[in-house]
């Protein structure tokens, strides 16, 4: 849980110091409960795979299929870097697939490429 928190909150920081609001969530469920409930204010998802309660994979597959979370980009962050991971990945939806440890500058271009902000 150490590494995930870490991860957590480089990115955190990564993203702030680039000028995004970011919400944390600590495991999947937590995280389709808050997009249910303020999905119209949130751009991007960027999820691991291996989480609590409700890993990756079922949350992207969730947002895939609720109509009003169905439009948001989601790219998962990862340490899984095996091709079957990122290919089952790609297959349920996610619009990118980064393996850890992650580039703060390749993330950040990621993140701007989903966003549409080139």
């Amino acid at each position: 849980m150490d590494d995930s928190i870490a991860v957590r909150r480089l990115l955190d920081r990564v993203l702030r110091q680039a000028g995004y609001e970011v919400v944390q969530c600590r495991d999947g469920k937590e995280a389709l409960e808050t997009l249910l409930g303020q999905g119209q204010e949130v751009d991007l998802v960027i999820t691991d795979v291996e989480m609590p309660r409700l890993d990756g994979y079922g949350l992207l597959e969730a947002i895939r299929t609720a109509a009003p979370l169905q439009h948001l980009p989601v790219t998962m962050l990862t340490s899984r870097g095996g091709d079957r991971h990122r290919q089952k990945a790609l297959q349920l939806g996610a619009n990118g697939y980064i393996t850890k440890p992650f580039q703060p500058q390749a993330m950040l271009e990621t993140v701007a490429q989903l966003l549409g902000k080139r």
